[in-house]
């Protein structure tokens, strides 16, 4: 029996620094794809972001954990089927506290696939810590997704537009929370739940405070192919966690 990893870990990901910044290469398997396509999921590209911008952002406000604020993606063309996709991250500003970075996502061609922006913090909570030398440790994934990620996760689909994300012991970030791409994973399903076939070609994720409990309720709107997410943390009395906005395109064959 395989030993069960890090759910982001088995995304595929693998980085390294290069230069100022950190690159990122992962191979795209239809368990990545959004369910009745042969699209690369907006989420996964989000949480490939999510991993190499906050690496980068935690790197230049260590010790300190940096927390997501934001994060988006805005889908150039759509990965279609399997192939590799790369990811560079940039700082555009850093601060004591706060990061804001980029990341760029290329085909194996070197065709732009996506772009990315996101806004980091240090951890309010001066606990929160990396181990010394953590950060510059080469990622490589151990073991890759072995079914569809959402069924990796545990996602229930309780109606169009409505997804529930459990608190998964393997989808947690360091300080305990469910992992900011796992998120934006259940507002994807929520949006294109509404329309199956569709995929999202722009993402959007505001994070206001963790999902220390769960589950994460995921509930979408979608109106002229514009989809507006709430997320809520349900074991925590359904406290707002996230807001989510997102473009609802059809997907491409």
């Amino acid at each position: 029996m395989l030993e069960r990893t890090h759910i982001i870990g088995e995304l595929g990901l693998e980085t390294d620094l290069a230069g100022d910044g950190l690159r990122g290469t992962a191979a795209v398997t239809p368990n990545l794809w959004v369910p009745g396509t042969q699209v690369l999921r907006t989420s996964v590209l989000l949480t490939w972001a999510d991993v190499v911008a906050g690496v980068l952002s935690a790197l230049t406000i260590t010790p300190r954990i940096a927390v997501t604020l934001d994060l988006d993606v805005h889908v150039i063309r759509q990965p279609v089927g399997t192939g590799e996709v790369i990811a560079e991250a940039t700082v555009l500003k850093a601060g004591r506290t706060v990061v804001v970075a980029e990341t760029r996502f290329t085909d194996g061609d070197g065709a732009l696939v996506a772009t990315s922006h996101g806004t980091f913090v240090a951890s309010p909570d001066p606990a929160h810590v990396h181990p010394e030398g953590f950060l510059l440790a080469r990622s490589q994934s151990r073991q890759l997704l072995q079914e569809p990620l959402a069924d990796r996760v545990g996602l229930q689909r309780l109606a169009p537009g409505q997804v529930e994300m459990p608190r998964h012991e393997e989808g947690l970030n360091p300080i305990g929370a469910i992992q900011g791409g796992l998120v934006a994973l259940a507002a994807e399903e929520a949006a294109v739940s509404v329309h199956p076939g569709t995929v999202l070609t722009h993402l959007e994720v505001r994070y206001l405070r963790p999902f220390m409990v769960g589950p994460a309720l995921a509930v979408a709107e979608v109106d002229e192919g514009v989809a507006r997410v709430r997320l809520t943390d349900e074991g925590a009395g359904a406290k707002l966690g996230a807001v989510a906005t997102g473009r609802v395109s059809p997907a491409a064959g």
